[in-house]
């Protein structure tokens, strides 16, 4: 039987305790990890994590530290090390007797890349959702000089505001473009050693996709005021595995669960687990 959601918390391998939303499974088809976006949280997703769990996956969104839930260290991190850690950590400690699939959203889908690239060993899968390997808004040269100067001249305590305010750039549903506008646990500032980390995972992730070698599931929305989706493309069809697929759902925004009707998009990411378990669809 499908439990509900419930909050629960993890010890990362330097101490730090950071929320994990779970929909459990007493014998899960898959156990899926979903990371979230720079800004989001996983409170942003429960109807997709629903709808899996009620596929019989075993569902865990862990809110990023310092993001969601996590209060302490908020919008900071020392360094990108540190969140790949944090989610390798996570991974490890999952039990082996089902397919174990990494899922990121967004900026997610950077810090998704990373790990698979880094420990394949602890994937059977990956999806990337819109993910923010090339983004329209990235910081040019100039500004990523300026970035790293800061950072080590002292000022990595210094926050400054994540260019992404405006809701529309996510959605053109007004009630979500309301909904994010107002949410308290939307991240709106970051650390300037964020910013320093984040420029170094975003090389880490881009620079060698053919050190992928896992399945990978590519979905990109055609209107993405976000990311560059034929950088993405071209990035992706660089990836080691010969089991990768793209799905483009047509006029859609970023935020795919924010669509007036996310019903394939749904479908799509069960259908995907489906193919590592076997097994037909618990919802016909």
């Amino acid at each position: 039987m499908l439990s509900a959601a419930r909050l629960t918390h993890f010890t990362a391998p330097d101490g730090y305790r950071f929320a994990v939303h779970q929909w459990q499974h007493p014998r899960p088809s898959a156990r899926l990890v979903f990371l979230h976006g720079i800004v989001s949280h996983a409170g942003w997703y429960p109807r997709s994590c629903r709808h899996l769990a009620q596929e019989g996956v075993e569902v865990h969104f862990l809110d990023r530290r310092g993001s969601g839930l996590n209060l302490a260290g908020r919008g900071d991190v020392a360094a990108c090390r540190t969140w790949m850690d944090d989610v390798e950590a996570y991974l490890e400690q999952l039990p082996r007797d089902a397919p174990r699939l990494l899922m990121g959203i967004s900026w997610g889908g950077a810090l998704a890349a990373a790990v698979a690239g880094r420990r394949p060993d602890l994937l059977s899968g990956m999806g990337l959702l819109c993910p923010g390997l090339y983004a329209r808004q990235a910081a040019n040269a100039a500004q990523g000089v300026a970035i790293r100067l800061a950072h080590r001249a002292g000022f990595g305590k210094h926050r400054v505001s994540i260019p992404l305010q405006d809701p529309a750039l996510f959605t053109t549903s007004a009630a979500f473009q309301e909904y994010i506008r107002t949410d308290p646990l939307t991240l709106r500032r970051i650390t300037i050693r964020f910013a320093a980390a984040n420029l170094q995972l975003l090389h880490y992730a881009t620079e060698a996709p053919e050190a992928i070698h896992v399945p990978t599931l590519l979905m990109l929305a055609e209107r993405d005021a976000i990311v560059h989706n034929e950088r993405v493309r071209a990035w992706a069809d660089r990836i080691a595995c010969d089991r990768k697929e793209t799905v483009e759902y047509r006029g859609a925004g970023h935020t795919l669960e924010f669509e007036p009707d996310p019903s394939r998009y749904f479908a799509d990411l069960a259908d995907w687990v489906r193919r590592f378990t076997g097994q037909r669809s618990a919802n016909p």
